[in-house]
């Protein structure tokens, strides 16, 4: 029976592995290993050591004393540099994290969630881990020369790229200019890319040149690049502005579409860092009488479920977040000998761009530039 918090025993009265051992007449030995290696004993005397642990309130080795001397944790952090909430809230950060889940089940690793900078860097600095997976982070701030100062092993997932330190990622640009040159090839010439954060600062609204070259935040870098590549270099009769989120949600993509909607001349197509920031525009649209994609093209990024579920459904970049995660696991415990990892992503095409496409969705990998994987030296 579970006993309440109110009962639970204080450390001084909580028994020993010794008193078990003399309680069961077995040795130390035999009590350890019916809690940490279980399959060396018959279930019955496993059982017995159980029970016998229970009514002496014997909880079982210290992970701490276990820790010291074997010198390892069997744990490892992922470490987020948002809320840790806001990973629950997304489902691309969601399927992420239950890909890097996964993978240490499947090992028998514990997985320790760790939120980036401020008051958390004392977590960070303290804690008992082997390895540590930082995700989609700025160089900005204290979080990675802090994860770095303590000298375990780690990779990097999205961003930012580090010097001899192990990536897992995607090809954002080659992804980007592919979303760019499907809008292009549908015949737009006025076009917005709404955004998630650049830096830190919490800006919103239109941005310039001049913003995008001091963008502290990779990811977003080199998605707006890889629009710009293409959309630049389609001429002078071509239009394209930018408009930077502060969060990447539907709420913001909605707030983000009304201020586009009343730019002159109104762009015909949007191009969403995300699939959250897309979805929120498809809703404003729809407030606002505009039809799409008659009157306006939207694609997203990242091939959430609702992107399939939202009417219309959602032109869109499918990337494996769950295999991200479970690539970054196996780069951590060197199982993968590849430096730099980047996994195949498609363009989805649906409704949201292309009124033709009436069923099933049109998908097609999209060639990866310097796709080579670099060996670890």
């Amino acid at each position: 029976m579970l006993r309440s918090a109110a009962m639970k025993p204080t450390l001084k009265a909580r028994g020993t592995l010794r008193d078990v051992a003399h309680l069961v007449g077995v040795s130390h030995t035999t009590v350890s290993n019916a809690f940490s290696r279980p399959d060396q004993l018959s279930p019955e005397l496993r059982e017995k050591i159980l029970a016998a642990a229970r009514s002496v309130n014997y909880p079982g080795p210290n992970p701490a004393a276990r820790m010291l001397m074997s010198g390892f944790a069997n744990t490892i952090a992922l470490v987020y540099a948002d809320p840790l909430y806001h990973a629950f809230e997304d489902p691309a950060t969601s399927a992420f994290v239950g890909g890097v889940a996964e993978a240490c089940d499947q090992r028998g690793l514990g997985l320790l969630l760790l939120q980036g900078g401020g008051a958390s860097l004392r977590t960070i600095q303290s804690a008992a881990v082997d390895g540590l997976i930082i995700y989609s982070m700025s160089k900005e701030g204290e979080t990675i020369r802090t994860i770095a100062d303590r000298g375990l092993p780690m990779v990097v997932v999205d961003q930012p790229l580090i010097p001899n330190v192990p990536f897992v990622g995607i090809d954002d640009r080659a992804a980007a200019r592919a979303c760019a040159q499907h809008l292009k090839d549908l015949g737009h010439q006025n076009f917005a890319i709404v955004t998630f954060q650049l830096g830190s600062d919490g800006h919103c609204g239109l941005i310039d040149r001049k913003r995008l070259k001091s963008i502290s935040f990779e990811i977003p870098r080199r998605r707006i690049e890889g629009y710009l590549e293409v959309l630049d270099a389609s001429g002078p009769g071509l239009s394209v502005i930018v408009w930077e989120c502060s969060r990447s949600n539907e709420e913001s993509g909605r707030t983000a579409a009304e201020g586009i909607f009343k730019i002159t001349p109104r762009p015909t197509a949007i191009l969403a860092t995300s699939d959250r920031l897309a979805i929120g525009v498809i809703e404003a649209a729809r407030c606002n009488q505009l039809r799409v994609p008659q009157d306006l093209a939207v694609i997203g990024f990242d091939d959430i479920p609702a992107a399939n579920l939202i009417t219309p459904r959602l032109t869109t970049v499918h990337q494996p977040m769950a295999e991200k995660g479970r690539l970054a696991v196996a780069s951590l415990l060197k199982e993968k000998g590849a430096l730099r990892m980047k996994v195949p992503t498609k363009l989805i095409v649906r409704q949201s761009t292309d009124p033709a496409i009436l069923g099933q969705a049109q998908e097609t990998e999209i060639n990866q530039r310097n796709s080579c994987i670099i060996q670890r030296k």
